[in-house]
C-alpha cells in the first residue's frame, strides 16, 4: 500500500512539474491565439488534428503538457511549425502589467532569471529580473548580445566583467554595454543579490 502512494505521489509531481513547464512556455495561450486566429473551435481542432477535445481544453487552460508528438499533430492542422508557433506573441494588448508570480521563468537554481512580458514576442526591448545566489553569475562564457544591455543592482554585491575591466557594482549602482560589448556578472557578496536587466533588441 505504501510503495502505491508513493508511486502516485510521484505521478503527482511529474505532472505537476510537466504543467508548470507547460505555463512557463505559455503553449495553452499560445494554441489558443493560433485557434482563434485561424476562427476554429475547440471542437473542430480536436476534429482536424486528431487529440481529443478535453486535451486540447486542458492544453488551452494550461492543465496539461502536451507531448511533443501531440503538439506536433495539433499544429499540423493549421499547419505551423513548431519554431513559428512558440515566435507567437500570445496578447496583442499595448500594456502588460505582472505580478511577481507572473513573470516568466528563464532559468531556476543558484541563478534564477525571469522575463517580463514574454508574451509579446514583437516587442523591442525586453526585461529580467534576475536573482544570484552568493557565488552564482551568468557563467564562465561571457553574454554577447549585438544590441544594448543595461542593468542595475538592487540588493546585494557583484562583480562585472566587461570591456577589459572589472568592476564592483552595490546597490543602486548599475553598467550598460553598447555594440555587443561581451560581459559577465558574478554575485561576489554573501547575500542573494537582486539585478534589474533591460536590453534591446530582445535576447530572447
Amino acid at each position: 500500500m505504501a510503495r502505491r502512494q508513493l508511486s502516485t505521489a510521484i505521478g503527482d509531481r511529474r505532472g505537476a512539474k510537466q504543467t508548470d513547464e507547460a505555463a512557463d512556455l505559455a503553449v495553452g495561450a499560445r494554441l489558443k491565439v493560433l485557434r482563434e486566429a485561424a476562427g476554429i473551435s475547440q471542437r473542430e481542432l480536436a476534429k482536424r488534428s486528431g487529440v481529443t477535445h478535453a486535451t486540447i481544453s486542458l492544453i488551452e487552460q494550461e492543465s496539461h503538457a502536451p507531448s511533443l508528438v501531440s503538439l506536433h499533430r495539433i499544429l499540423q492542422a493549421f499547419p505551423v511549425s513548431l519554431a513559428d508557433f512558440f515566435a507567437l506573441p500570445i496578447s496583442q494588448t499595448n500594456v502588460i502589467f505582472a505580478e511577481a508570480q507572473e513573470l516568466t521563468v528563464v532559468f531556476r537554481g543558484e541563478t534564477d532569471i525571469r522575463m517580463l512580458a514574454a508574451e509579446r514576442r514583437d516587442k523591442r526591448l525586453q526585461l529580467f529580473f534576475e536573482h544570484y545566489q552568493p557565488g552564482a553569475g551568468t557563467g564562465e562564457e561571457p553574454i554577447i548580445h549585438q544590441g544594448e544591455t543595461a542593468a542595475m543592482v538592487i540588493q546585494g554585491t557583484v562583480e562585472v566583467e566587461a570591456g577589459g575591466l572589472v568592476r564592483r557594482i552595490g546597490p543602486e549602482g548599475g553598467f550598460q554595454v553598447l555594440n555587443g560589448e561581451p560581459y559577465k556578472l558574478r554575485n561576489i557578496g554573501d547575500e542573494i543579490a537582486v539585478v534589474v536587466c533591460a536590453c534591446t533588441p530582445p535576447m530572447i
